[in-house]
């Protein structure tokens, strides 16, 4: 009677396979841009903490498949990402709320269309180019990958204006 009871457990045991953990680092093919929330609730999240209007492009230099945004609390931090799957072209914008540290290259000065003055960041071995200004008290830094299309001077600088 015993073994016609443990029989059946023994044999539903035997044909589990161990599963193997999975990898962190694995990138979820569902999910390109990461564990993200709708910019929408990201850009809620950080207004709602620091009292700050925070202002979005209007103009994205190619059509995103996806978008997403995290914001950080600890790091006084919001950041929105725009990506084309297919193209492999991304438009990452973060804003902090307060931020310090040097640039370890030589920014060019920029005039926006409103007057702000901006800082265009380039360099050769950068995977992207960047825009950085303060606006309304927030610093905005703008990136747009490469993707082995040289300078992205005029997207930024159009992203930057789009702003509202």
């Amino acid at each position: 009677m015993f073994i016609s009871k443990l029989l059946p457990i023994l044999l539903s045991l035997s044909i589990l396979q161990p599963i193997a953990p999975k990898d962190p680092l694995d990138v979820d093919p569902s999910k390109p841009l990461g564990n993200v929330a709708p910019i929408k609730v990201s850009v809620t999240q950080f207004e709602n903490t620091y009292r700050k209007d925070i202002l979005l492009p209007q103009y994205i230099p190619f059509t995103p498949t996806h978008t997403g945004g995290v914001f950080s609390e600890l790091q006084q931090k919001l950041t929105v990402d725009y990506l084309d799957q297919k193209t492999d072209e991304r438009l990452s914008m973060t804003i902090h709320y307060k931020i310090g540290g040097d640039l370890k290259i030589q920014p060019k000065i920029v005039d926006l269309v409103n007057g702000t003055k901006a800082e265009y960041l380039h360099d050769e071995n950068y995977l992207a180019d960047f825009i950085r200004f303060k606006k309304s008290d927030l610093i905005y830094v703008i990136g747009i990958s490469k993707n082995g299309r040289g300078e992205r001077f005029d997207d930024l600088v159009k992203v930057a204006n789009s702003l509202h």
